[in-house]
């Protein structure tokens, strides 16, 4: 009631465009929720006076709030132009991409209006919400722990700081230099060769998933014409033979050596015969290294289409390191919480966090990284490792959804990092009719001696 009466007095007693009883009747209109009569209050004030900067920032307030952003941002806009460390407007403009979903740019808005007054905790409060959206755990912890280390009965800080989820780690012993010494890897040359020759793609015999495999407690047997990795009841074949019959024979002794229920692998389903029972089939995708690393010919034009919007847009590609390994963290945690919001398994996340916690250390491995950077985020990366002398083993991609191109654009960057190889494999086709599918499509990118890989149960 207190405040209708001022509004009336001011109302009559105010000369007609007086500038500061028009911001006071503003302000009354707004304590009372009423957002139409205080934007007609500010904006006449600014009528009044077109380069007063607070009657711009009241009614782009105003603006905002009623959602009529596109004419709020050009108010807030035309402050910057004078004043570009108007904390204000630039959080003004932090709220308006909040609005519109765009996290990235509401986070780089408010650290210019934190930067230009490092006093604003409500604005570094917003910073780490948006950061805790993109999955940025350890970034909004480090704000949360700045704002309670300055001000240690800040409540909202501290109670945030406690809900944050624990940081992830893979539980997997680490990578030790004398696994590179095992014959597995000094080896992989020949076996990986072998492969090439019998004309099977390499799923889960790469050297980097090899290597995982022994960081979960799998061990190595070396015999004169293969080596076998055991874990628990499934047994991986690594070819010291380069020939079908002698293959045949191995797959033969091997099985007849395994107790009951155990899987050997991986085996091609085409040569499985009698009462064999193939489980876990897989096909994998391949392309000639030199058409996806240029992304070349009608059938990747699309691809190439989308890789250079995303470029155009601002993103770039840099190795994975210390400086950018929390934010690859993130992405990869985003990558797998979508996975597990569409329904599907996450069972390798471990396997990931563990490939990301060893890098520098799976460097003697040839093992090939990157991220996709744009707005100061990771929005994609990929980890993969070569096999044998004309493969390369793409192991991990993970990236947002959005933008598009993400994915093209990790495949073609990966492919200029294996410059000695001529086959690409871009992992298993996973929700796809198969091999047959991918020809159709790629048809001069395709590797015809592709085939359907599972284990055999015994």
């Amino acid at each position: 009631m207190a405040a209708k009466t001022a509004e009336t007095d001011l109302s009559s007693a105010a000369p007609s465009g007086s500038y500061r009883d028009l911001l006071n009747l503003g302000y009354l209109a707004r304590r009372r929720g009423d957002h139409a009569a205080a934007l007609g209050c500010f904006q006449r004030a600014l009528a009044a006076r077109p380069h007063e900067r607070r009657p711009k920032l009241e009614a782009a307030t105003e603006l905002r709030k009623t959602s009529r952003l596109a004419e709020a941002e050009a108010l807030y806009r035309s402050i910057l132009v004078d004043q570009p460390q108007q904390v204000r407007a630039l959080a003004g403009l932090g709220r308006i991409a909040e609005a519109r979903g765009e996290v990235r740019l509401a986070i780089k808005h408010y650290q210019s209006a934190v930067a230009a007054n490092p006093a604003r905790t409500d604005l570094q409060l917003k910073i780490a919400a948006q950061l805790r959206k993109l999955s940025r755990i350890e970034e909004a912890r480090r704000i949360y722990d700045t704002i309670v280390t300055g001000l240690p009965d800040h409540a909202v800080a501290r109670a945030r700081l406690r809900r944050l989820p624990k940081s992830r780690s893979s539980g997997l012993p680490a990578l030790e230099r004398s696994w590179l010494e095992r014959d597995t890897f000094t080896r992989a040359d020949d076996w990986g060769g072998n492969l090439e020759t019998l004309g099977m793609p390499a799923f889960g015999l790469s050297l980097l998933t090899l290597a995982q495999d022994f960081a979960c407690g799998a061990v190595e047997q070396v015999k004169r014409d293969c080596i076998l990795i055991r874990r628990r009841d499934h047994t991986k074949i690594l070819p010291l033979v380069d020939d079908w019959p002698a293959f045949g024979a191995i797959l033969e002794r091997e099985r007849a050596a395994l107790p009951p229920r155990s899987a050997l692998g991986y085996v091609p389903e085409a040569r499985a015969t009698g009462d064999v029972e193939m489980v876990e089939c897989h096909r994998e995708f391949v392309y000639h290294r030199a058409s996806a690393a240029e992304m070349i010919g009608p059938s990747l034009s699309k691809y190439r289409q989308e890789v250079r919007r995303l470029f155009r847009s601002g993103a770039r590609v840099e190795p994975i390191g210390p400086a950018n390994l929390d934010r690859v963290l993130a992405c990869n945690d985003r990558w797998y919480a979508g996975k597990h919001q569409r329904g599907r398994k996450t069972y390798y996340l471990g396997r990931t966090l563990w490939t990301l916690e060893n890098l520098a250390a799976l460097e003697p491995l040839r093992i090939r990284h990157l991220a996709v950077v744009l707005d100061d985020d990771v929005i994609g990366y990929a980890v993969s490792s070569h096999l044998g002398r004309s493969s390369a083993v793409f192991i991990y991609r993970r990236c947002d959804r959005e933008p598009p191109g993400i994915a093209p654009c990790l495949l073609s960057e990966m492919c200029k990092r294996y410059p000695d190889r001529e086959w690409i494999n871009d992992g298993p086709a996973v929700r796809k009719p198969g091999l047959a599918w991918f020809k159709d499509r790629f048809t001069a990118n395709a590797d015809s001696r592709q085939v359907k890989l599972g284990w055999m149960k015994v």
